[in-house]
């Protein structure tokens, strides 16, 4: 349990300065100790609690124009995430975990950016992407995130965006996870474990963000 909270920690630095990429780090050390499925509840309940005090920092700063069309995308195909989450070989599903992150990862690093229309029924479809791969691996954010990373809007909006994103899909998987009997006394302790180190990991990578964003202000009016 000491090096998930380590892992933990970090992610927090990670998820406090981006926005995002909790599911991508904190993903694989829990499943490899404790399982997919509890990998997945210990992830939903210590994300849920400490990203409310990143969503009150973002609030003036999201598009919801882009946000909602890609929420409730994610809302649509989440069923069928948890639904391969609670029917699917827990072996299959670490393997399914592990090469999910890796294809996520290499995407994002080869910096590939999508180029097609940019249409609510689009949006939709990343965010369905999401849903699937949010319920069922723990990665809600690298699709939507290339998505929005082609777009001609600025890195705080898009920021803030992940946010709320993040945050809404949370809540939307635990109510799917709830309904699917997923939740555990055992899970639900570890996740509540894991809060406080992620909680202080937050605090120090948005201090990192905001500090960076106000360098980045002042060289602009300079």
């Amino acid at each position: 349990m000491q090096i998930v909270l380590a892992v933990v920690f970090i992610t927090g630095i990670v998820h406090g300065f981006s926005g995002f990429g909790s599911g991508m780090i904190i993903g694989p050390s829990t499943a490899a100790f404790f399982g997919p499925q509890m990998a997945l509840i210990m992830i939903t309940i210590m994300d849920a609690i400490p990203t409310v005090t990143l969503v009150w920092s973002a609030r003036r700063d999201v598009n919801w124009k882009e946000l909602i069309p890609v929420i409730i995308g994610y809302a649509v195909l989440a069923p069928l995430g948890i639904w391969l989450l609670v029917t699917g070989d827990a072996t299959a599903l670490r393997w399914f975990i592990s090469v999910s992150i890796l294809v996520a990862v290499s995407i994002l690093w080869s910096g590939w950016k999508y180029k097609g229309p940019r249409t609510s029924p689009v949006s939709f479809s990343f965010g369905g992407v999401g849903g699937f791969m949010g319920a069922a691996a723990a990665l809600p954010g690298p699709a939507v995130l290339v998505y929005w990373l082609a777009g001609a809007a600025k890195a705080i909006t898009v920021r803030a965006n992940m946010i709320y994103y993040l945050f809404l899909t949370d809540l939307i998987v635990i109510v799917g996870y709830i309904f699917a009997d997923l939740y555990t006394m055992e899970g639900i302790v570890r996740g509540l474990l894991c809060v406080p180190g992620y909680f202080i990991g937050i605090q120090i990578g948005t201090s990192f963000f905001l500090v960076q964003a106000t360098q980045l202000i002042a060289a602009s009016h300079s």
